[in-house]
């Protein structure tokens, strides 16, 4: 099936060649560059809601499920984020666009760079703010004005470029805030994984409508390039997880064979064990 659309990359308009269809939308290819993105494109104003909902960091489905009682996992993952950004910036200052509670923060804060962040979802930025005082704040990149007078070392980005449907002008802004010679680091899902391509439309990454695009080492490297970046590395992103989490997204990607796979929180001395696992994600260092 292909569908008319305007490509958020490169602009190139349909007939897009649909991939699959998940919770009412196509996942669709763009025939010029090759990036894959949602039709029809939500608003930013449905996209907005869904954040600013008090479940969005508890949820199942969209969002991000049982967040908070996830902090070892996420500050495990984001120490090797962290450890990948001082081999380019060893010093300095960042920030942290899509904060969430602040994980990020807590670990590059531990290292020694000067961190803040922003965020547009409520719940996380009070949560965060209670433990990180006067060091995230709630809105768009453009909307806080407590980041506008400064200069970065550092922008990163966990999960942020999929949910943007100007990511262009996302990265424009981002420039303005980087000193010369600055970094921007993304983690983001990547369409051509080996694990996307084995989960076909059960991978974990189509989390509709939020995630509204989906990129590879290619496309991510075309948008950063005709922003006015430079590439300097893209790798495999891992995280951590609860073993217990691994074998509940196994199962759902078994279904309607899952029934054989025991879980796992039965099992005595596994439920505490914690993974690194590949999820299928990349990151991405580039500088403006």
């Amino acid at each position: 099936m292909r569908d008319e659309a305007v490509c958020i990359l490169c602009a190139a308009r349909g007939p897009f060649r649909r991939r699959c269809s998940k919770d009412g939308y196509g996942i669709a290819e763009c025939p010029s560059c090759g990036l894959v993105q949602l039709q029809p494109m939500p608003s930013p104003e449905t996209l907005r809601a869904l954040y600013e909902t008090d479940s969005y960091f508890g949820g199942v489905g969209s969002g991000y499920s049982e967040y908070e009682s996830q902090e070892t996992e996420y500050v495990a993952t984001f120490r090797e984020d962290v450890r990948r950004i001082a081999e380019f910036v060893p010093s300095g200052k960042v920030l942290e666009v899509g904060c969430g509670y602040g994980y990020f923060l807590q670990c590059a804060l531990e290292a020694g760079y000067d961190a803040y962040g922003i965020d547009v979802a409520p719940t996380a930025v009070k949560w965060a703010s209670e433990r990180l005082p006067d060091r995230v704040f709630c809105g768009l990149l453009e909307e806080v004005p407590q980041i506008q007078d400064q200069q970065y070392d550092v922008i990163f980005g966990s999960h942020l470029i999929e949910h943007l449907t100007e990511p262009g002008a996302f990265l424009e802004r981002a420039g303005r805030l980087l000193r010369p010679g600055g970094l921007i680091v993304l983690v983001t899902p990547n369409i051509r994984s080996l694990l996307s391509r084995a989960s076909g439309r059960r991978w974990v990454s189509y989390k509709i409508p939020e995630h509204v695009s989906y990129y590879d080492p290619r496309t991510i490297t075309d948008l950063l390039n005709r922003s006015g970046y430079s590439v300097r590395a893209v790798d495999s992103a891992y995280q951590y997880y609860a073993l217990p989490f691994v074998a509940s997204r196994v199962r759902e990607l078994l279904d309607p064979v899952s029934r054989l796979v025991p879980p796992v929180e039965r099992l005595r001395g596994l439920r505490d064990r914690r993974i690194r696992v590949t999820s299928g994600s990349m990151r991405v260092v580039a500088m403006r």
